[in-house]
């Protein structure tokens, strides 16, 4: 702001007949409208703190639902752009989706009907119900003494039902309610009590986080090995997650076929590294991320997210009407640019790679004029490499929504729950946020998956290898 100043000051010696002199001041006076605008802010943060202090209520600190904009803010083509490249969706009628568990025939009552009746076939109607009842069994397990071995044997129940009180369908149970439904651990102790099955909340919390630990282990590590080799690229991002009270990081790395979480309390680049296993051998080529610094220097090729350059120009809030028209021209540029990436994925040529590669530099060596604009559009024409490499392997996305997406499951959990507070909390909620997001990106059930793994069954297809089939 000092070098500003002496900016301002040197108002006075311009001649205001010059040319670009009109540019100079309304940049300035752009300067410091934004300053003025931070100093209401902060004015405004002093005298409700004040106030607090004063055992008074401040200004209520009430969220818009969404970012408002500015009046004629720039938004064209806006909303494709942040949707990504997601295919056509066509409805399919809900009855494919239904399994049918048993079939009922359901004979016509004939009295007082004419007696002329022709039989032609059956109208179908499906009723979809589920049943919730307790399945409590009492094993009665033979016993038996030998006097000449002075040794007593008894039975013994199938080893997934071993020093357990609660069987393979009740533990899946939970486990689904508490990580896809993000119901909390009292609240899954109140449902099942209230109908027959009598559960504590310590009992539900060794459920979730030390039952089949070994195995849900082993499950995750298998996701992430197979992942890892699925494509050529990953994708990663984080977000802060609590470990026991301390501020740590929780870390997404993904792309369409598999999604595998990790916590650690620091989220540099030797972490990162780290859990991609990158001492060791690299099994891809291409890591898509935002700018972080942690992801940079990682894997052979960095790409960047179109998605996240284009937010900082949406940052820019120009109060004057020139540079708002210029704002919007250029976002407006942007967003073709994207639309002409997105065609040249589904036909790509080393024409149309040329063609682009200079419609960056002319689009992004842009002058308007506005000076913060400006400077934005050479911060994005210094990334061109990252941006652009999408042109050398056309399979790879423009944008890091999936893992964007899927660091979101961390975020909704840690406003639920607040953290983990122990090792074995945080070991649990990797691998099960691993296996749920993979067996959504592959069209498994969770429940039913989780269950094989308590009830020690083999998977037909673990989602290791349907990853790899992908």
């Amino acid at each position: 702001m000092l070098m500003d100043m002496e900016r301002i000051k040197r108002i006075q010696d311009m001649d205001f007949s010059s040319e670009g002199v009109k540019e100079e001041i309304l940049n300035l006076l752009e300067i410091l409208c934004g300053v003025i605008i931070e100093l209401q802010k902060e004015n405004q943060e002093l005298k409700d703190e004040v106030m607090r202090l004063k055992g008074e209520k401040g200004k209520p600190d009430i969220k818009p639902s969404k970012q408002p904009e500015p009046e004629d803010s720039p938004t064209p083509d806006k909303e494709k752009m942040e949707k990504g490249e997601k295919k056509e969706w066509k409805k399919r009628k809900k009855r494919d989706k239904i399994k049918i568990d048993r079939t009922e025939t359901v004979p016509l009552d004939k009295t007082g009907m004419p007696e002329d009746l022709e039989f032609k076939g059956y109208e179908e109607r499906i009723i979809q119900n589920i049943i919730i009842r307790t399945d409590n069994v009492l094993y009665r397990l033979e016993k038996y003494y030998s006097p000449s071995e002075g040794k007593t044997y008894i039975a013994k129940v199938e080893d997934y039902l071993q020093d357990t009180e609660f069987g393979p369908e009740t533990k899946a149970l939970v486990a689904t309610l508490y990580y896809e439904n993000r119901v909390t651990e009292n609240k899954i102790a109140s449902f099942l009590n209230a109908n027959g099955l009598y559960i504590s909340e310590g009992t539900i919390s060794n459920i979730l986080i030390k039952d089949k630990s070994e195995e849900l282990t082993q499950e995750k590590q298998e996701i992430f090995n197979a992942g890892l080799q699925s494509e050529i690229y990953q994708q990663i991002d984080d977000t802060g997650m609590r470990i026991a009270g301390k501020n740590g990081y929780a870390t997404i790395v993904c792309n369409e076929h598999y999604a595998a979480y990790f916590i650690n309390d620091r989220k540099n680049r030797e972490t990162v590294k780290g859990i991609l296993g990158l001492d060791q051998v690299v099994l891809f080529l291409v890591l898509l991320c935002d700018d972080a610094p942690q992801f940079k220097t990682i894997a052979k090729v960095l790409a960047l997210c179109w998605i996240h350059e284009e937010r900082h120009y949406g940052k820019l809030r120009p109060v004057f009407e020139c540079h708002r028209k210029e704002l919007e021209r250029i976002r407006g540029e942007i967003w073709d640019y994207y639309k002409r990436l997105k065609e040249y994925k589904t036909n790509p040529t080393e024409e149309e790679a040329e063609r682009l590669s200079l419609s960056f530099d002319v689009l992004f060596r842009q002058k308007t004029g506005y000076e913060d604009l400006d400077k934005r559009l050479g911060l994005t024409l210094a990334k061109k490499d990252a941006l652009l490499v999408v042109l050398k392997y056309p399979e790879i996305p423009l944008h890091n929504n999936l893992s964007e997406n899927g660091v979101r499951e961390i975020v909704i959990k840690r406003k639920i729950s607040g953290g983990v507070e122990t090792d074995e909390g945080k070991t649990a909620l990797e691998n099960y946020m691993t296996i749920l997001a993979t067996c959504r990106k592959q069209g498994v059930s969770f429940y039913s998956y989780i269950l094989n793994i308590f009830a020690g069954v083999k998977q037909a297809i673990p989602l290791s290898q349907l990853v790899l089939q992908n």
